[in-house]
């Protein structure tokens, strides 16, 4: 698949599960309408900086297990079967902690790399080749390890195409939380983070979506070379 039938292909995924696929993403938004709330509510421009960083962990958590239960999702439709929330929420639980292990363990790298102004060319690398670490782990099953390592192979030889097509799917997927956030800036604070955290909320099976499709896509490709090899 190019760019575009990898995006076509999410959103025709979306608009025929859009039940399943968003509620799927509401998880997320009790912590991030949590986060809104109390940071419009605290005036100190420190507290409010320390409350956003304490929601971040959690927030960034469920993301993770969103993320992944839309990837098991997507991958059931590819084999044939109806996307359903407890089916994929019962299928990535039991791997929430080789996922959040795995996160983990690339964040403390990538951020080792990325502090120093030398090693952030590097940290760019690593993220992009272990950016699918969690479709590895809740579609093929693999352990903490392995799904970095397949992460990075199905990467290989495509690197700066993936790297393009994740830039212009975070790019397709923040600005509709944005451009709320401007329509939404001359009411209160609080009123404009809400609403940028709902329009998250619903673009997000769209950009997990697209980056599954985009793993499949890598998927055949490295296979091919293989074969071909």
């Amino acid at each position: 698949m190019d760019m575009g039938q990898i995006i076509d292909g999410a959103i025709r995924l979306y608009r025929l599960n859009f039940g399943e696929l968003l509620a799927m993403a509401a998880v997320t938004l009790p912590v991030g309408a949590a986060s809104a709330i109390i940071g419009g509510l605290i005036d100190d421009a420190v507290v409010a900086a320390i409350v956003t960083v304490a929601f971040a962990i959690p927030s960034v958590a469920i993301g993770l297990v969103a993320q992944a239960a839309i990837a098991r999702a997507v991958a059931d439709v590819d084999e044939g079967a109806v996307p359903d929330f407890n089916s994929a929420y019962g299928r990535v639980l039991p791997r929430v902690g080789t996922l959040f292990l795995t996160a983990l363990r690339v964040a403390v790298i990538v951020v080792a790399l990325g502090i120093t102004i030398v090693g952030i060319p590097f940290a760019i690398y690593f993220m992009v080749r272990w950016a699918f670490f969690a479709q590895a782990i809740v579609i093929e099953g693999e352990s903490s390890t392995g799904a970095t390592d397949l992460s990075a192979r199905v990467v290989q030889g495509c690197w700066w195409r993936t790297l393009g097509i994740l830039l212009i799917l975070g790019l397709l997927a923040s600005l509709p939380s944005a451009a709320i956030a401007l329509v939404f800036s001359a009411a209160t604070p609080i009123a404009a983070s809400l609403a940028s955290t709902v329009v998250a909320a619903i673009v997000f099976p769209f950009s997990a979506s697209a980056t599954t499709l985009l793993f499949f896509d890598l998927q055949s490709r490295e296979r091919e070379r293989v074969s071909i090899a």
